[in-house]
């Protein structure tokens, strides 16, 4: 996130990213495969990092207001990086970060999911189109809102998600 305050995505290079961690480009290497490798494993820590605070405000992770306070999550973290998440819209490289995010968001919503529909959820689609829907619906609406240069606030945002969102789980 440091180097996104500095320059584009495209710019930011695998020695770049090394350095500012500390780690020799072996290392690198044998974590990841390139730099967006690094993105979708950096995008798996945020889901983490946010499902946390979810789990730490009380709130059960089979119900609609999981869902609902993952997107505030998200839309936080977005308000807090302004900058960084400017310079990757920006970038040509946008619909690749966009499809490892939406990737990565689809394996951990699916996965939740057919926990939550085992624990007893009712849903009325599969797991499976469930998981497309919510991915896909979040993700673009909060794509779409910030290439709207942020047309209402984030809390509108929140609460219209949130409110779509409660509609396709109960």
């Amino acid at each position: 996130m440091s180097l996104l305050k500095e320059k584009s995505l495209e710019d930011i290079t695998v020695n770049e990213l090394c350095e500012r961690a500390g780690v020799r480009r072996t290392t690198f290497y044998k974590h990841f495969n390139d730099k967006f490798d690094y993105i979708a494993s950096f995008t798996r820590g945020l889901r983490s990092k946010f499902d946390n605070i979810i789990w730490k405000s009380g709130k059960p992770d089979d119900t609609p207001e999981y869902y609902v306070m993952y997107a505030k999550q998200v839309i936080a973290f977005i308000m807090r990086h302004e900058k960084e998440i400017d310079h990757v819209m920006r970038s040509p490289l946008i619909s690749v970060v966009m499809n490892i995010l939406s990737e990565q968001n689809y394996v951990d919503t699916y996965d939740r999911i057919k926990v939550s529909v085992a624990a007893g959820l009712r849903i009325n689609a599969s797991p499976e189109v469930l998981s497309c829907m919510l991915v896909g619906g979040v993700t673009n609406a909060i794509y779409t809102w910030l290439k709207n240069g942020k047309d209402k606030s984030p809390e509108a945002l929140a609460d219209e998600v949130g409110a779509i969102v409660r509609r396709c789980i109960s």
